[in-house]
């Protein structure tokens, strides 16, 4: 086999049962998957995958073969990373962050001056998919790292925790509470707007909400982070929210931070990489300078463990 983006496809369908799914984790066309099994199967002399129901299943003699080829394909990747030296001056890639909006608020920007100051020609290009397309597309390469709160990451996934938040709950200036001391009883009485959490580790802090408040007290809940602080302003809800995320639109917006009077631990903001691509150079560099950057963003944003 003289073209090695061959074994690249092979792999993906094995993987993903699918021509459009590998195609989009391949980062190319369906059609050109489809010529790469047209490719395989006048290789091999067999059709390698076939449509079953919803999915392309392989057959008896693909996977008599997988083993080798998956090997090898290995073997190609572990003799590049022993081979190629990066030079982020002259890279040229897009690279794929995966975090929420709260991350793009808080973290992109140093991490884009961080990125671009060493990488000039680089790309960057965030998203926030479930747990279950983050770990396919850290498998996969798709992405490059994933970052926040994402404990739930654990398949053959490395990270490295870079600062730690806490909570605080934030409500408009001229809310009846500024000028009062917010306890653990005035607390409970308030009406609460809560983000959804779906994909990230926050989904507990809503959970411990509704425990200590019961469900009646959640007034509102938005899907994204940025409209919170837009809607405290016209209501007399509260909003509880990572420490460093509220101080960021504190600078901006005509709120009030003030300590959660409820017993919610802290949590760890990390980033998270593939196993596959732990000792590549071009992902060590990026996780290094991310990390650099996560560091300095929230100086004079938050506490530090």
């Amino acid at each position: 086999m003289k073209d090695l983006n061959l074994l690249y496809t092979f792999e993906a369908l094995w993987r993903d049962h699918s021509a459009s799914v590998a195609a989009e984790n391949l980062g190319v066309t369906q059609a050109g998957v489809s010529a790469a099994l047209k490719r395989l199967r006048q290789d091999f002399g067999d059709k390698l995958f076939t449509v079953v129901g919803r999915r392309m299943e392989p057959t008896p003699f693909a996977i008599e073969i997988a083993p080798l080829l998956l090997q090898s394909l290995e073997l190609a990747r572990a003799a590049k990373i022993h081979t190629v030296n990066f030079d982020p001056s002259t890279c040229r890639k897009k690279f794929k962050l995966r975090m929420r909006d709260i991350g793009e608020v808080v973290c992109l920007p140093s991490i884009l001056e961080h990125v671009l100051s060493s990488a000039p020609e680089s790309k960057i290009e965030t998203e926030a998919g479930s747990l279950e397309d983050t770990l396919q597309g850290l498998s996969t390469g798709r992405i490059d790292l994933a970052i926040g709160f994402l404990p739930q990451l654990q398949t053959d996934i490395h990270y490295s925790n870079v600062f730690k938040q806490k909570y605080v709950c934030v409500f408009r200036k001229g809310h009846p509470l500024e000028k009062q001391e917010l306890t653990f009883e005035t607390f409970l009485a308030q009406k609460l707007l809560c983000v959804d959490a779906v994909g990230s580790g926050h989904f507990a802090l809503e959970k411990a909400l509704v425990d200590y408040c019961g469900k009646e007290s959640v007034q509102l809940r938005i899907a994204q982070s940025l409209a919170a602080p837009h809607l405290l302003l016209t209501t007399n809800l509260i909003w509880v929210a990572p420490e460093a995320l509220a101080k960021t639109f504190e600078k901006n917006l005509p709120i009030c931070i003030r300590p959660l009077p409820l017993d919610i631990p802290p949590f760890e903001i990390a980033m998270y990489w593939h196993d596959r691509y732990h000792r590549d150079p071009e992902n060590k560099w990026l996780r290094e300078t991310v990390g650099r950057a996560l560091k300095e963003s929230v100086i004079g944003l938050t506490y530090m463990p």
